[in-house]
C-alpha cells in the first residue's frame, strides 16, 4: 500500500472513532430520555389518577348542593305559604274585631 493510501485509511479510521463516539453519546442521550419519560408517564397517570377522584367528589358535592337548594327551595315556599295563611287570618280576624 502506497503512503497516501495509508494515510486516507488512517484519516478515515480517526473518522469513523469520532463518528462512533458521537453515536454512543447518542445512545446515552436516549436511554436517559427514555427514562426521563417513562418517569413523567407515571408522574401522568398519578395526576390523570387525582384529577378524576376530584372530579368525583365535585359531582358529588354539586349533587348535594343541589339537593340542598331544592329542600331550600321548597321550604322556602311554605314558608311563605304560611305567612300569606297567617297574613290572611289576622285579616280575618281583624275584620271581626272592628265590626
Amino acid at each position: 500500500m502506497s503512503r497516501q493510501t495509508q494515510s486516507l485509511l488512517q484519516e478515515q479510521d480517526q473518522q469513523l472513532s469520532v463518528l462512533g463516539q458521537g453515536v454512543k453519546r447518542v445512545k446515552a442521550l436516549a436511554g436517559d430520555m427514555r427514562t426521563e419519560l417513562q418517569e413523567q408517564t407515571v408522574i401522568l397517570e398519578n395526576l390523570e389518577d387525582d384529577i378524576d377522584s376530584a372530579d368525583s367528589s365535585m359531582k358529588s358535592m354539586r349533587s348535594r348542593m343541589n339537593a340542598l337548594y331544592a329542600q331550600t327551595a321548597s321550604s322556602e315556599r311554605a314558608q311563605w305559604s304560611i305567612i300569606l295563611c297567617l297574613l290572611g287570618v289576622l285579616a280575618v280576624l281583624t275584620l271581626l274585631v272592628m265590626s
